[in-house]
């Protein structure tokens, strides 16, 4: 609807590949009786993690989660309901869990995740080859919400693989970020909201969190500086894929509302 929307935190996020190896090379698939499949026991790691109600069984998982502010339950009820076309854009029927309207968007700002980013083994080309694979990994992210910890995810992904009976696949660590969130009522907050109402010439929306990852972790809580976003990207500008793109008035106001802020900020003692 073309008012501003402004977001006070991201995610955490760790990103892990799992490596399975069984053998030193590939060999016939008629060999499969003895000789066994990293792909498949990569797979059955895999299905330990979480249960068909998209429920994280890592022990521990939800543990620091921190339970929405009042505040942050008022935010997300105020922002307008885009499930439908959320959803269309991406070709997707339904959500998970059918969730819609404040369920939607409270998910998406509030849950930690568990996703499967990539998966390979084998032979992939094209027709067939009758290969039992040696070696299959697969690429995960998980991302985090207040107070999780990466690093003590990392280590109770370790443990629930070992307890498991799966010590012998491998985990490296590719990217690693504490969540962050800045308080609604922090008073640069209003100077973001202000300045982008004067610059947008409407009401903005403010959002506790983005559904994404960025580096606010180290700004806020090792400068001490609070963080908050207001982006130039609209509901169709299919970010993260091979087209994708901004429009030039949503552009040029993201320019003229980070002059307002300057404007405001000394102003401001």
């Amino acid at each position: 609807d073309g008012r501003p929307l402004i977001m006070l935190g991201v995610k955490g996020l760790l990103y892990v590949e799992l490596e399975c190896t069984a053998a030193t090379t590939d060999s016939p698939s008629s060999y499969a009786p003895v000789v066994p499949n990293p792909a498949w026991r990569l797979v059955w790691a895999l299905s330990t993690l979480k249960d068909q109600l998209e429920h994280v069984t890592i022990r521990g998982f939800y543990d620091r989660v921190r339970p929405a502010l009042e505040a942050e339950i008022e935010a997300i009820n105020a922002l307008p309901d885009t499930t439908r076309e959320f959803l269309h854009n991406l070709g997707v029927e339904m959500a998970l869990g059918e969730a819609t309207g404040y369920e939607f968007r409270r998910r998406l700002v509030q849950e930690p995740t568990a996703n499967i980013a990539g998966f390979g083994s084998g032979y992939l080309g094209v027709g067939a080859k009758t290969i039992l694979p040696a070696k299959a990994t697969a690429k995960l992210d998980f991302r985090l919400v207040p107070n999780q910890d990466p690093d003590e995810i990392l280590e109770s992904l370790r443990t629930h693989l070992n307890e498991h009976g799966f010590s012998d696949i491998t985990v490296r660590v590719h990217s690693s970020e504490h969540p962050a969130r800045t308080s609604i009522n922090d008073p640069f907050v209003k100077l973001v909201v202000d300045s982008a109402r004067n610059a947008y010439g409407s009401e903005p929306y403010v959002m506790p969190s983005m559904t994404g990852t960025g580096p606010q972790y180290p700004v806020q809580e090792i400068l001490g500086v609070p963080v908050a976003s207001c982006g130039i990207d609209y509901p169709g500008n299919r970010i993260h894929a091979p087209n994708e793109n901004i429009r030039r008035d949503y552009f040029r106001l993201g320019i003229m509302h980070t002059a307002e802020l300057l404007e405001e900020i000394g102003r401001t003692k």
